[in-house]
């Protein structure tokens, strides 16, 4: 029996509601970039599109707007252009010194609302990128050498590896609550 992908773990966690995904024009959002994106991040998209995982972390849906188009005159706020160029901004504050990195080279896909910051390191092929966590309490980078879908996976089981979100209300919760941002927007009145 072949091992199921951390993606598929996942969806037995948070099984995905019908109408939740999101449909993204990935070559226009990677042409935007000038990137591919990881594999794992994509199905999540498609599945659960941008979506608030028990009230705590928003995985970001992408768009064609980038960190270095977000200022431009009539380009959404908000979204992973803008989010990413804050991270970069953050990054270049902290100075950290156990990762080598440049800020270019980060891609914001998530925020907390404690404000910690969830990005890959973009170096190599997506589906290698390593997670990056901004913990805003103490202003420390964490790089996990592991996707998006296997650090949720073991956020929500608590294992080990991903200390850092010991402290969140996500830690061991193999069943959290989530809202997809199409719910967000009916309950808005939008």
């Amino acid at each position: 029996m072949a091992a199921r992908s951390s993606y598929e773990v996942l969806t037995e966690l948070l099984p995905p509601r019908p109408g939740s995904g999101l449909a993204v024009d990935w070559a226009a959002v990677e042409e935007a970039w000038g990137t591919g994106f990881p594999s794992d991040y994509k199905s999540l998209i498609a599945h659960y599109g941008g979506v608030l995982l028990g009230d705590y972390l928003q995985v970001i849906a992408p768009t064609t707007v980038t960190p270095d188009r977000c200022d431009e005159p009539g380009a959404p706020r908000g979204g992973m252009g803008l989010i990413t160029a804050d991270t970069r901004d953050t990054w270049t504050d902290t100075a950290p010194t156990e990762i080598e990195a440049e800020p270019e080279e980060l891609v914001t896909w998530g925020a907390a609302s404690s404000a910690d910051l969830f990005c890959w390191l973009t170096r190599g092929e997506p589906d290698n990128w390593p997670v990056l966590v901004f913990s805003h309490g103490d202003d420390t980078w964490i790089q996990h050498d592991f996707g998006t879908a296997e650090f949720l996976v073991r956020v929500l089981n608590a294992q080990p590896g991903v200390a850092v979100m010991a402290e969140t209300p996500l830690w061991g919760d193999s069943s959290p609550s989530y809202v997809n941002s199409a719910e967000r927007c009916r309950a808005r009145g939008k």
